[in-house]
């Protein structure tokens, strides 16, 4: 895992999970400089987690935002025991299955783009990002090369199928995402049928600009 850090000055942090591909460009526009924010992606490599030496201490009030394979990757580190205290949270267009033909992405879906990984299908990966929206989305393109995203699809099937979670971390809220082309909305339902707190959107794979910022997914 990698991480990057935004530094207001605040006493409260936002801890963000990004999918697949994503990295904080992706998604600096929703910052809204009321928080710090350590975003965590890159996923090619779960045993280099530099989460174990960032200082939580500094912090009065921790929140937990997991995107896509963020959600998984979040499960992750709590079975490691290295989250602090969370005031509140979020997953959004995830689960902690990613590779699932019940509650996550199909298996030959998964292992096609593994196998077939190049320019194009990344381009299509992110156009598929930003289908569903009621208007067309002005994604910011991740700063990633092709091998690391190839060896991070690799790796998180790899550690995903021989990793047993002892324990699943109790998000406040979820949002499952309708119309979504990358992570089946089916998948999202199945796994979340029995939690209390969901918000369903008419919209894709990247339901961020449905909201103002990061402090309104929270809130909402």
């Amino acid at each position: 895992m990698k991480t990057e850090f935004i530094n207001h000055n605040k006493n409260s942090l936002i801890l963000f999970f990004c999918g697949f591909y994503t990295d904080v460009n992706c998604f600096i526009e929703f910052d809204n400089g009321k928080s710090d924010i350590l975003f965590v992606y890159d996923y090619s490599d779960m045993e280099n987690n530099p989460i174990e030496y960032f200082d939580f201490l500094n912090y009065t009030q921790v929140s937990v935002i997991a995107y896509s394979y963020g959600v998984w990757a979040l499960n992750y580190v709590y079975n490691q025991d290295l989250l602090p205290q969370i005031h509140s949270s979020c997953a959004i267009s995830g689960t902690f299955c990613p590779v699932d033909n019940d509650y996550g992405v199909n298996e030959k879906v998964y292992e096609l783009m593994a196998r077939s990984l190049n320019s194009d299908t990344i381009e299509k990966f992110e156009q598929k990002m930003a289908l569903g929206a009621s208007s067309p989305l002005n994604i910011k393109r991740a700063n990633r090369k092709i091998e690391n995203l190839a060896d991070e699809l690799l790796n998180i099937r790899m550690v995903s199928k021989h990793t047993w979670f002892k324990k699943n971390f109790n998000f406040d809220k979820v949002i499952l995402t309708k119309k979504d082309r990358i992570f089946p909305y089916s998948s999202q339902a199945n796994f979340w049928a029995t939690h209390k707190n969901k918000l369903e959107l008419e919209c894709g794979h990247f339901p961020f600009f449905e909201f103002r910022d990061f402090d309104e997914i929270l809130e909402s």
